[in-house]
């Protein structure tokens, strides 16, 4: 798998996606044997790094894009002592930068000015490889940066790439309080990733503050608690794991389940425990001092809750073997089918014809500890929640676009409204079809 992080968001969020990594790698705190323990990391890092520097660190395959430096540079100085970045995929601009939160600007100007550089910077990482089969992008529809210029090389990536999967992961904005023309990037990015992806993780800032502040042991650190759990989420379901079949995770299987049809692409990761990993442990114990059943239960109201809330395709994935003065807390081996039968209830499945009844959950397993937490659970899911945030962002789209607010920023860039009115339509498309998983 090979990262692109695009703009503040998208780097930030890489950055702590492979800051996790390595402190998963190379945790002692394993809960498991030696060689089960030497096997993941190693297929761990033939996953998300390609070679080693002179000074012995991993080299993450990874590249970094931003129309302005200070950000990539931050992020460059904190010199991690396990891993680094190849300094030839790390793109930012001459003089100039920025793309003025428009995405018209990030997608006209800043995408055919960046899109040589970076598609070389791809290239060359594609074919150091013995084997890469996905792109996974990291980026905000807020800005102008991750939405526009995003928005284009991810396009770049399917030109040139049409066999591997591309996998995005968008960071919708705040309801309110980011940017002016955030709802107008919004749609325009998302119609565009919904053409190019072949799998859309998408996560929610206000959810994800929400799920700060619900544990009242979290001292809020923004941005960084956010990044701290959309990383540990992004993570669950991409570290290896495997079946009972001994099949592992890999983007071609996950794309495959949990977007089985092509006007179905959206998905969301609920996980437990929801809390950064820099939590001590009596406070993560906890968190997660439950039965095995409740535990399953409660991450199951994760992905039907609101009710009527209605699920196309789920893989589960569990990590961890605990166990609690002395009494066994998680015990996949024994206990798979409880953890199935609380997702493969048929209330939280659509009623669609298309797709048979057991190709709706898959489950995979990794019996070594995963960041250092005893117990985590997660779950990939395609089902009709996405539908409400979308639909926020459409209406304030709509109300602003009806009074021709801010459209001279995007027309004098060329965007007209026949691009406006393409993009409302694909992802109202998109709305319409989650909200028919809801009718019976």
């Amino acid at each position: 798998m090979l990262t692109l992080q695009f703009g503040q968001c998208g780097n930030q969020l890489g950055d702590a996606v492979f800051r996790k990594i390595t402190k998963d790698i190379s945790s002692t705190n394993t809960g498991t044997s030696f060689a089960d323990s030497y096997e993941y990391s190693e297929a761990a890092t033939s996953r998300w790094f390609e070679g080693t520097s002179q000074d012995g660190r991993n080299i993450g395959r990874v590249v970094l894009i931003d129309t302005e430096k200070k950000v990539i540079n931050k992020i460059v100085k904190k010199n991690d002592q396990n891993f680094c970045y190849r300094s030839r995929n790390i793109i930012t601009p001459g003089d100039s930068g920025g793309s003025a939160n428009n995405w018209a600007f990030g997608y006209v100007r800043k995408g055919p000015e960046f899109n040589g550089s970076v598609m070389e910077a791809v290239r060359r990482e594609v074919e150091r490889a013995d084997r890469l089969d996905s792109f996974l992008c990291l980026l905000s529809c807020a800005g102008g940066t991750g939405s526009g210029l995003g928005s284009f090389i991810t396009s770049s990536l399917r030109d040139e790439f049409p066999l591997k999967n591309i996998v995005t992961a968008p960071v919708l904005p705040f309801p309110s309080g980011e940017v002016a023309t955030q709802n107008y990037n919004a749609v325009l990015s998302l119609a565009k990733l919904l053409e190019d992806s072949d799998l859309v993780i998408v996560l929610e800032n206000q959810k994800l503050d929400r799920e700060v502040s619900q544990n009242p042991k979290v001292k809020s650190d923004f941005p960084g608690d956010l990044n701290d759990i959309a990383a540990q989420k992004i993570l669950s379901v991409f570290q290896p794991a495997r079946d009972s079949s001994g099949r592992s995770n890999d983007v071609n299987h996950i794309v495959s389940k949990v977007s089985p049809h092509p006007g179905f692409k959206l998905a969301t990761v609920e996980a437990i425990p929801l809390i950064p990993d820099t939590q001590n442990e009596s406070s993560n114990c906890q968190r997660i001092s439950m039965n095995y059943s409740a535990h399953f239960k409660a991450l199951r109201r994760e992905i039907s809750s609101p009710s009527g809330v209605k699920s196309l395709s789920n893989i589960l994935i569990t990590r961890g073997s605990a166990r609690q003065k002395g009494k066994k807390m998680f015990a996949p081996d024994d206990d798979d089918s409880m953890a199935i039968d609380q997702l493969m209830d048929g209330g939280i499945y659509s009623k669609i014809k298309w797709l048979k009844s057991d190709e709706r959950i898959s489950h995979f397993h990794q019996k070594r500890n995963f960041i250092e937490n005893e117990r985590f659970s997660s779950v990939i899911s395609n089902n009709s929640r996405i539908a409400r945030p979308l639909d926020n962002i459409l209406a304030s789209a709509w109300r602003i676009y009806t009074h021709g607010a801010f459209l001279h920023q995007y027309k004098q860039h060329g965007l007209e409204d026949d691009d406006f009115l393409r993009a409302f339509a694909k992802v109202e498309s998109a709305v319409k079809s989650y909200k028919s998983l809801e009718i019976d």
